[in-house]
């Protein structure tokens, strides 16, 4: 009994895959990427889970599935298990390969990395897992950019980046200039008595504790600091210091000096400036820094 033609060529070339096959196992390919099984071609490529199970990608860097011709990373467990995890801590699996997340930013995440510290994929999201991500680097020191350094939030805790600490507040850039010091409810708060010693009260009159930030809470608060003896600015209004009238602004030294001796919509003008739109008058800015030089334009 003779097979047909179609049969034979089909059986040589099942027999002539398992021989390839079999010399595939035997190559440090084999070994080391699972490259295991040939393909269609004769190629030996990975063509299964089952290839990678026993090669040194699965058992050391946690690449134990099959995909596209190659080992990866195809979940945690597979990350958890390998040496990597316990040498270096890549424990998770990320597009293919095992990472370590407290030292990971995904490209998704740049920017909101860099603004808010939430830098990894997690649940669908950016989010903070390490205070690394906080700091915005390994460094003992946060970089001067980071939540970290700006407003003391330099712990990861569900997901996002918080102040755990009165240590975490106490160097940051909102306890300095801001006198917000104090950990509570994750953010870094400030106190009167805090207020009341800072920078912000003796420049701006923001000398008492307001929902957790510097404010002036009375007129009080303002008469006394620098820019009400400079500028006017010597009235208490939504929790900054104004020239409210023209009072405020007769004791100053911008009046005394370069006659802006006017009060319009919270500030010392002269008699010739129009307020509105291209006036030259405004609200005062509490960040400026205003000598008595900047009016005469020196």
């Amino acid at each position: 009994m003779k097979l047909p033609t179609l049969l034979i060529v089909a059986l040589a070339l099942a027999l002539t895959g398992c021989d390839a096959s079999e010399a595939c196992k035997s190559k440090g390919d084999c070994k080391r990427e699972g490259r295991c099984t040939a393909d269609a071609k004769g190629v030996c490529s990975v063509v299964s889970d089952a290839d990678c199970k026993d090669s040194e990608a699965c058992r050391v860097h946690g690449k134990c599935g099959a995909q596209a011709g190659k080992c990866v990373a195809a979940n945690d467990e597979g990350c958890k298990a390998s040496e990597d995890c316990k040498k270096l801590l890549t424990c998770s699996a990320y597009q293919g390969s095992c990472e370590d997340p407290g030292k990971t930013v995904h490209a998704e995440c740049t920017k909101s990395c860099a603004d808010e510290g939430l830098c990894v994929m997690s649940g669908g999201k950016c989010s903070a897992l390490s205070r690394r991500h906080c700091a915005g680097t390994a460094d003992a020191t946060p970089d001067p950019e980071s939540v970290c350094a700006r407003s003391g939030l330099c712990s990861a805790a569900g997901g996002v980046c918080v102040a755990a600490s009165n240590e975490d507040c106490t160097a940051s850039k909102a306890c300095k200039e801001g006198a917000a010091c104090v950990a509570k409810d994750g953010r870094c708060t400030a106190s009167d008595e805090d207020c009341k010693k800072s920078k912000a009260c003796e420049r701006d009159g923001l000398c008492s504790a307001k929902d957790g930030r510097c404010a002036a809470v009375s007129s009080a608060d303002c008469r006394g600091s620098a820019r009400c003896k400079l500028e006017g600015l010597c009235s208490e209004k939504d929790g900054r210091c104004i020239a409210a009238s023209s009072g405020d602004c007769a004791g100053s030294t911008v009046c005394a000096q370069v006659k802006l001796c006017l009060a319009r919509e919270g500030v010392c003008v002269g008699s010739g400036v129009k307020s509105g739109p291209g006036g030259g008058s405004a609200a005062p800015d509490p960040n400026r820094r205003t000598t008595i030089s900047s009016p005469l334009g020196h």
